[in-house]
């Protein structure tokens, strides 16, 4: 990434994510990271990999539901980076931020959007209590306590298994595929994965972050 797109990134787009929680900075460095891995085992664009992880959730703002097309609005009309692709390129990028949820049935329909897909995985249980619970206390006020949002987040995950019984990966690069295997033998275990979402919670209802959650933050 040349020095004109790098402090445009630093300083326009990155700063967007700090009024995130679930997908704030955390997250979304997380997902440059897996997409360099991704990017290097391919021998993938470093740059077109980088740049779509980096604004593939900046249309949480505008529209939860379907923050996809919202963040493609927004890459595609962003003249900085008209200044440094070709209109192939980006057309490529777009559908790939497009197609990233990781609800999506339809393979997406070119290669960077697998590996951004597949980046977006949160193959960790621990960060995705932080994610899922922040994200189910801000939509599903109609649930009143730990159980009721455990058993949300919960479920909506086990509908993420595909018919050959694991959480989808469009790719397959060995090392997401250990980690998978990792935090499917961990999450199956109900009861391990009830434990540490309750630790979550309790943590979040204690020590403000759920105030913040509920009025401050705004990515969902």
């Amino acid at each position: 990434m040349n020095k004109e797109l790098f402090e445009y990134i630093e300083h326009e787009i990155l700063p967007r994510y700090e009024k995130f929680y679930s997908h704030g900075l955390i997250h979304i460095n997380q997902v440059r990271i897996n997409c360099k891995l991704l990017a290097d085992y391919y021998h993938l664009d470093q740059v077109m990999c980088d740049i779509i992880a980096i604004y593939h959730d900046l249309g949480l703002k505008i529209d939860r539901n379907h923050h996809e097309i919202e963040s493609g609005k927004i890459f595609i009309a962003d003249l900085m980076l008209k200044k440094h692709f070709t209109r192939i390129q980006l057309e490529i990028m777009k559908e790939a931020i497009e197609d990233h949820r990781g609800s999506r049935k339809e393979r997406p329909r070119n290669f960077y959007g697998e590996v951004l897909s597949d980046s977006d995985r949160d193959f960790d249980i621990e960060v995705l209590a932080k994610r899922q619970l922040a994200t189910s206390l801000k939509n599903n006020v109609s649930l009143k306590n730990f159980e009721e949002h455990f058993e949300f987040c919960y479920n909506y995950l086990l509908k993420r298994i595909n018919e050959n019984e694991h959480f989808n990966l469009w790719t397959n690069n060995p090392i997401l595929i250990e980690r998978r295997a990792v935090f499917e033998s961990q999450f199956l275990d109900k009861p391990l994965t009830r434990s540490l979402y309750k630790k979550e919670y309790e943590q979040i209802a204690s020590d403000g972050t759920l105030e913040k959650i509920l009025n401050y933050y705004e990515d969902y």
